[in-house]
């Protein structure tokens, strides 16, 4: 495989087009793209000068665990909105945590099921009040989860050392 590979898109199925839109847009922050008629209601949306997300009104069954990743520059107003849209969800992955890396990372669900993690940027700035939050693990680590369980815990963990 070529080095220069990348994803394009990924596609989300929603249930209704404006509810759906008005997440991506107004709480995860996302500029919507010029959509082609596809004959079914759709709606693209830009997430850098390489990659969108593609979504469709198209009827499908959601994943529990399976999402796809988005980075963001402004973590702290994604949250701020995601827990104000009462977004985030915490049982499939745990609650909003610091990896060891330094990164925050958590997980939101869209109107229609869909689970997008959240992951900051590299030097995001972030509020230290953000770790008194119920939603949040006070301590940096991992969510880890023992082969063939289907629940995990999270697992405190220090950031490497410079």
């Amino acid at each position: 495989m070529s080095t220069d590979a990348h994803i394009q898109h990924v596609n989300v199925n929603v249930d209704d087009l404006a509810t759906a839109v008005a997440f991506y847009r107004d709480v995860l922050g996302l500029p919507l793209d010029p959509t082609p008629d596809q004959g079914f209601e759709s709606q693209f949306f830009r997430i850098n000068a390489r990659q969108q997300i593609h979504m469709n009104v198209i009827a499908d069954v959601r994943p529990f665990r399976g999402h796809f990743c988005l980075e963001v520059a402004d973590f702290m107003g994604v949250f701020r909105r995601a827990k104000a849209a009462g977004a985030i969800d915490v049982a499939p992955w745990g609650r909003v945590r610091a990896l060891p890396s330094g990164k925050l990372q958590m997980f939101v669900r869209d109107p229609h099921g869909n689970l997008i993690e959240i992951a900051s940027a590299s030097g995001a700035e972030i509020d230290p009040a953000l770790f008194r939050d119920e939603l949040v693990e006070p301590e940096p680590g991992i969510y880890r989860m023992a082969p063939g369980a289907s629940v995990g815990r999270h697992e405190p963990g220090r950031p490497p050392r410079p």
